[in-house]
């Protein structure tokens, strides 16, 4: 009875299974507070960006709304000359975030004021002064706050610029084309501007607070940098600008969503020399400008609080398992050492010596079961090498004589051609390919009194050993027969009589007999349950013999065979095959079929019958494409020249 088992052992090495879960739970707990920080962050971002794009657009909608009111109020008021300054005034007068305004016609639309007439009206101090834009040196009407709203005909904030011509400070403008009726038409007739001071935007960017060294930056729909911590990059770069100085094409895409007006929270693929690692960005779009505001986070200020955790977590992790480490090499090495002579011991064992001593192992447990199973393994090993190679010696013996029965075979059927170098009429070519290493199937043909040319081709029914032997008792049998016999039909029932008697095993041969007259080209035949040959004539046509009805041969001894006659004529030719042939299967179970046969002859009817075989071969295996032949296959071809 065991006093102790591996359970003792296990229970200790649950120590170091319990460090893996530590390990596992300390990484889980990493990257979840990770994703929180990164997730409250996400929030916050977003919350701050949402907050900045609202106080900026609570600023720009109204001036959107009184420059497109304005407009209304052109086309459906009747304003004079002199009462449009005064009119802006008090438009300015009462909306401090107004810088300026203007109202500026098409050319010639006043006649007596000339090609120009833009009143612009502007803050100066506290003040509120007029003058009128337009000359050759500041044409209004290529610029683009006019010619942009006025081509596509829907409103349009500008790029932030610096008006030398109008207030004389950095500023961008909102306008909104108006038209009037004329001769019952409406037509074009200026541009609406509101221009609105940058300097609120400077302020609200200002407020924007991220962590330690985080910012905030405003572009404008083309990238052009509007406000930003570098003074230097304010309307000087743009965001691919700096992309292109300092080689960073991850700016360079973040830059490219912005302008299209999208909103993320995302890692930031570019590097700043100011915040050293890595970045995230939160950019969202202005609806009213399409402008776009981004806020850079550094993630190491994200992560500062995390770091200082997990530092003190590691330094507690590398200690304890410094300590437990220790503790379970101990364990581990009283119960390896025994497994170490065991797998030695095994080692030896496989290479071959089966004598080999195992280790004397005494400690009651599955370890001592174990060694047991490899004492019993090593007496089953050596009693099956003896006989495994008493039963390779055995298979080696019958694989020699199946090797000596497949010569004896394919030596007693014709393999020399062409065969009659003396009778031109007639050329035979011939193949048997045995799916194992003997078969069933067979071909023959001799001359009989000189003048008659006798062929036959079977198939002996199953495969192997029986097969060959039966086909070698009906070859053997055909031309015994044939010295007494020329008449197909009479040498077939004799056959048949020969191989019926005692026939236990029931095997029997599909056989196909034919005797050619050399002289007059009648060919006789009878043919015994076998596929029916091809007549290939002279011209190029192809058909099956007629089918018959007998049975084959070795059923019934009393069987009454008939005879059939076809007249050949110089030039045709006799093609014979065996079932192998048309039903050559491919991996996916396809026969080749007699269609496919009777293409190949139809196609290559002109060919010897060495070459007609030939191809018909090259068709087989392009059918089965390597795979297994299942069946014997046989083809033979006579050609007859008068």
């Amino acid at each position: 009875m065991r006093t102790r088992t591996l359970a003792g052992h296990i229970i200790r090495n649950v120590l170091l299974f319990c460090t893996g879960i530590f390990v596992i739970i300390f990484s889980i707990y990493y990257y979840y507070t990770r994703n929180t920080i990164q997730e409250t962050t996400r929030e916050n971002a977003i919350f701050l960006a949402t907050n900045t794009v609202s106080q900026i657009d609570q600023v720009l909608f109204p001036i959107e709304k009184i420059t497109e009111v304005i407009a209304r109020m052109l086309e459906s008021s009747s304003f004079t000359e002199d009462s449009l300054i005064p009119f802006l005034k008090s438009v300015i007068k009462s909306n401090n975030t107004i810088f300026a305004s203007a109202i500026a016609y098409e050319p010639g639309f006043f006649p007596r004021r000339g090609l120009y007439y833009a009143p612009y009206v502007f803050r100066k101090g506290d003040s509120i002064s007029s003058t009128f834009l337009g000359s050759e040196t500041y044409d209004y009407f290529y610029m683009d706050w006019y010619q942009i709203p006025k081509m596509t005909k829907v409103p349009y904030w500008s790029e932030p610029y610096f008006d030398e011509g109008g207030g004389g400070v950095l500023m961008t403008t909102y306008s909104v084309p108006f038209y009037t009726i004329k001769e019952g038409k409406r037509i074009f007739s200026g541009i609406v501007t509101i221009d609105v001071s940058l300097e609120f935007l400077t302020k609200i960017m200002s407020l924007v607070k991220i962590l330690k060294t985080g910012y905030a930056f405003l572009i404008s729909r083309n990238g052009v940098i509007i406000t930003h911590p570098n003074d230097n990059y304010v309307m000087n770069h743009s965001i691919f600008t700096i992309a292109k100085e300092n080689k960073q094409p991850g700016m360079r895409e973040v830059g490219r969503k912005m302008v299209r007006g999208e909103s993320n929270f995302t890692s930031a693929d570019f590097k700043s020399k100011y915040h050293p690692g890595k970045l995230w960005i939160n950019y969202k779009a202005l609806a009213s400008s399409h402008w776009s505001i981004g806020v850079i986070y550094p993630e190491n200020e994200m992560l500062a609080s995390l770091r200082r955790i997990n530092l003190i977590l590691l330094v507690l992790v590398v200690v304890g398992l410094s300590l437990l480490s220790i503790f379970i090499v101990k364990i581990i090495q009283s119960i390896t050492d025994p497994l170490k002579h065991l797998a030695d011991s095994a080692r030896l064992i496989a290479a071959g010596n089966f004598n080999i001593k195992l280790p004397d192992i005494k400690t009651h447990d599955e370890m001592e079961e174990l060694c047991d199973s490899f004492t019993f393994m090593q007496k089953e090993l050596a009693e099956y090498i003896v006989t495994l190679k008493d039963t390779t010696t055995a298979k080696e013996k019958i694989e020699s004589e199946l090797r000596i029965a497949r010569e004896i075979q394919m030596a007693m059927i014709p393999h020399i051609f062409p065969p009659f170098p003396d009778l031109p009429q007639i050329d035979v070519y011939a193949i048997l390919k045995s799916a194992k290493e003997v078969g069933g199937d067979l071909y023959d043909f001799f001359v009989i009194d000189g003048n008659k040319f006798c062929f036959a081709i079977g198939d002996v029914s199953g495969k192997g050993v029986p097969a060959s032997l039966f086909m070698a008792v009906t070859r053997t049998l055909v031309r015994s027969i044939s010295d007494k016999e020329v008449a197909p039909s009479i040498i077939m029932r004799t056959l048949n009589k020969s191989l019926s008697d005692n026939n236990e095993s029931c095997m029997f041969v599909t056989f196909f007999l034919g005797v050619l007259n050399l002289d007059s080209g009648e060919l006789k035949y009878t043919n015994a349950g076998h596929n029916p040959p091809v007549i290939i004539r002279r011209n190029g046509e192809v058909a099956m013999f007629e089918k018959t009805n007998h049975i084959p041969v070795g059923l019934y001894e009393n069987y009454e065979y008939g005879e059939s006659s076809l007249q050949l004529k110089s030039g045709d030719k006799v093609f014979l095959y065996t079932d192998g042939v048309s039903e050559a299967e491919n991996v996916d179970n396809l026969l080749f079929g007699e269609d496919n046969l009777l293409k190949i002859i139809c196609e290559n009817s002109d060919l010897t019958p060495r070459d007609l075989i030939q191809k018909i071969e090259g068709g087989v295996a392009n059918h089965v494409k390597g795979y297994m032949q299942s069946d014997d296959i046989t083809m033979m071809t006579i050609a007859y020249n008068e």
